[in-house]
């Protein structure tokens, strides 16, 4: 009998042992595909978010909206779905734009729309459309280096790439530009 109270008495010590050194949180993870996906979870996310942005003054300059935003510190950037924009430029000179989807640069203050972007000249009513588009919140500009269509009633323009300064409301057409004119009819 002592033989077997001496192997229960071992068995314990070493149940305890192991017990006192194993630590499964800290132990790393060997499901690399467990770890991909938890780097790419967002550290936070909206639903149906709306910011607004004034300059020193106080005036209301742009409007940022989207369906969600979802946060991600550490690339510096929110991935946005159904994006809108609205920018304000004094004297009743205004932006409307919209999206698929996008993503906010905070870093670079800088709003990239994708798929389906319209951006309308709510004045003129022109509309530039393209399958994405760049907008620098700092310098008030709109660019891309995709295929650009420019409507304005039955005129159309089409483009290779566009820079627009929103502001001033001056656009550049960049490469192989062609257009329709419709004359106005008598």
């Amino acid at each position: 009998m002592p033989r077997a109270s001496l192997q229960l008495l071992l068995a314990i010590v070493l149940g305890l042992a192991a017990s006192y050194f194993w630590e499964p949180l800290t132990r790393p993870s060997l499901d690399t595909a467990n770890i991909s996906n938890r780097q790419q979870l967002p550290q936070n996310y909206l639903e149906t978010t709306r910011t607004w942005n004034y300059d020193e003054g106080g005036a209301l300059v742009e409007i940022i909206e989207a369906q969600r935003a979802d946060h991600f510190p550490k690339k510096d950037e929110a991935l946005l779905q159904e994006p809108r924009y609205y920018s304000h430029h004094g004297d009743d000179r205004t932006w409307s734009g919209q999206a698929k989807s996008g993503r906010y640069i905070f870093s670079r203050e800088t709003l990239v729309l994708l798929e389906r972007v319209k951006l309308v000249n709510d004045q003129s009513g022109g509309i530039l459309e393209s399958e994405s588009m760049s907008l620098d919140m700092d310098k008030k500009t709109a660019a891309t280096i995709m295929p650009v269509t420019i409507t304005q009633g039955p005129h159309v323009t089409r483009a290779d790439a566009l820079l627009a300064e929103l502001d001033s409301e001056k656009i550049q057409l960049i490469n192989n530009v062609e257009s329709t004119y419709v004359p106005d009819q008598p």
